[in-house]
């Protein structure tokens, strides 16, 4: 008996930890296509992997799923794996190839983007579990349980939520204005959301996919938030940006996951100056995985900065894996800011920020245009952009920061920053393309203080402590 109780417990550590693991895997949507690319077997189940894109590397293959605790993938190929990889690279996955299977193991979910040989990408999307899923009884739910919904336009309403369930997938557009609107669940959203003058919305948990336009436009609106949000646009080329804040007070996007054909993420001030207050302020973009496919920044502020304030904005924790793509200002950057209006951009925070190789043209663009790009030739500033341990793995591509000779770019602060593993110090670190530009500073490292003084004229400016400054 003691014999028994002791084998018992040496296994007990094992038990408790597969007692934690818990994954949820969802059926295949009928008239959704299946990978013939890539299967996968989570923790020795079979999984849907979907297909999604007009063929070749412009599909994403998905495999969407809800965990907690440990998940081991194993992941097959129709020929032997030659090489891979695992993005992003800031996490620290690692796999195991054995002939044609590739075996990840994840201590919790996160969101992953893989690729095998020459294969298209592969997307895991390990979404937490879900808690407190709303009931198909409560009036104000729209409830899609699993299967392919073709819904035409969906008007918002006060009070709505819109819930799509693992395995659904809703063909539609969001429209309309509302407060308190709630969308949320683990299935998948093919279509598009233009949606203004809202109040406390909130986007959580779904799979977006877009072939027309911006996929999610929101404008005028106040206290939003995607959270866990996945998006891909494909097929097209211009004008199928991931998320945009146009006008916004207090907007959050955190620990998404977005490939788009066109920007990523576009923060804009734009419209009728009688009808709203153009500023864009408290705009935050967190924890979140951004690949620009193919004319794309990962965050940009503009081009159409149009009118009012746009003030703290904090890009942190994020993983940039490309940026691709000419452009009106000579090509697309890991992430910028081009102001083609007249805004007053100031207190713009980029922190944390891991930028993978994959740069086609810019690691950084800052700009001041005539506004007459898309503006409308009234000129704004660039004020006060600090950047703080951003990590640049290209080495060769070059920093762009151009203000007007009329108007320069000013106060722009590289603290503890590095450019193909070499700490920045200064504009010979690696290749900076400057013009009016002033008070451009580097601080290698350290505290940083950030000191408010007014200046004669009464204007608030930044001093910041242990810098080098450079003039140009």
């Amino acid at each position: 008996m003691l014999k028994k109780l002791l084998s018992i417990a040496a296994i007990m550590p094992c038990l408790t930890v597969l007692a934690l693991a818990q994954t949820v895997l969802y059926p295949a949507v009928p008239g959704m296509r299946t990978s013939e690319v890539y299967s996968v077997a989570v923790n020795g189940e079979d999984a849907w992997v979907e297909a999604v894109g007009p063929g070749g590397m412009e599909d994403l293959h998905t495999l969407n799923l809800s965990a907690e605790g440990s998940q081991t993938f194993v992941i097959s190929v129709n020929e032997d794996i030659e090489s891979y990889s695992i993005q992003p690279k800031s996490y620290g996955i690692k796999g195991v190839a054995d002939g044609k299977t590739l075996t990840v193991t994840l201590d919790s979910p996160m969101k992953l983007y893989i690729r095998v040989n020459q294969l298209p990408y592969l997307a895991i999307f390990s979404n937490p579990l879900e808690k407190g899923a709303p009931s198909r009884k409560d009036r104000n739910v729209d409830y899609y349980g699993p299967g392919n919904h073709d819904v035409g336009e969906i008007q918002v309403r006060d009070g709505q939520t819109i819930y799509i369930a693992g395995g659904a997938n809703v063909n539609g557009r969001l429209t309309g204005t509302a407060k308190d609107v709630t969308i949320c669940g683990r299935g998948s959203f093919t279509g598009n959301a233009r949606l203004n003058d809202c109040e406390n919305l909130r986007v959580e948990g779904i799979y977006m996919r877009n072939t027309r336009g911006w996929a999610n436009t929101i404008t005028n609106s106040v206290n939003t938030s995607y959270d866990n949000v996945k998006i891909f646009s494909h097929t097209g080329v211009w004008g199928l940006d991931g998320i945009n804040p146009v006008s916004c007070k207090g907007f959050d996007i955190n620990d998404c996951f977005i490939r788009t054909r066109d920007d990523c993420i576009a923060i804009k001030s734009n419209g009728d100056p009688q009808k709203f207050d153009l500023s864009s302020r408290d705009i935050t973009v967190r924890n979140s995985t951004m690949i620009g496919w193919d004319h794309a920044d990962g965050v940009t502020l503009g081009f159409e900065l149009n009118g009012g304030v746009v003030e703290n904005i904090k890009v942190t924790n994020c993983d940039i894996l490309s940026a691709r793509g000419s452009g009106r200002t000579g090509g697309h950057a890991a992430f910028s800011i081009v102001c083609d209006g007249e805004s007053q951009v100031k207190d713009i925070y980029f922190e944390d920020i891991r930028v993978e190789a994959a740069i086609e043209y810019k690691n950084l663009e800052i700009i001041l245009t005539e506004a007459e790009r898309y503006g409308n030739g009234r000129m704004g500033s660039i004020s006060g952009v600090y950047l703080k341990n951003v990590s640049w793995e290209n080495a060769f591509k070059p920093f762009t920061i151009v203000g007007h000779p009329t108007r320069y770019v000013e106060n722009v602060v590289f603290t503890n920053c590095y450019v193909g593993g070499k700490l920045l110090t200064g504009v010979e670190d690696a290749d900076f393309q400057m013009e009016f530009t002033r008070d451009i500073m580097f601080v290698p490292g350290g505290k940083v203080e950030y000191e408010r003084y007014p200046e004669q004229d009464g204007e608030i400016k930044t001093r910041v402590s242990g810098q080098r400054r450079i003039q140009r």
